[in-house]
């Protein structure tokens, strides 16, 4: 599991910070993952797999199907913490 910060993944995309994140409260790009109160970071497979899909000339319909089905793999994938 590879982890990029923000500016990487505006290079890969060719976007401003916030058209990201408009993308992302749209359900069209998936949320970066929180690893502090001020770190972020977006899991590398899944900006492969949204960029992917967009090339391909997925809808806005279909990207957001995909944004879900990648957020429900990584509930799946994250541990569940018992504290």
């Amino acid at each position: 599991m590879t982890l990029i910060r923000a500016p990487q993944v505006l290079t890969r995309k060719g976007s401003r910070k916030t058209q990201l994140y408009a993308e992302i409260r749209a359900g069209l790009f998936p949320p970066p993952v929180r690893l502090g109160s001020r770190y972020a970071a977006w899991l590398e497979s899944e900006v492969d797999a949204v960029l992917k899909a967009r090339v391909a000339g997925a809808t806005r319909k279909q990207l957001r199907g995909i944004v879900r089905r990648l957020l429900e793999e990584r509930r799946a994938m994250m541990p569940r913490l018992d504290v």
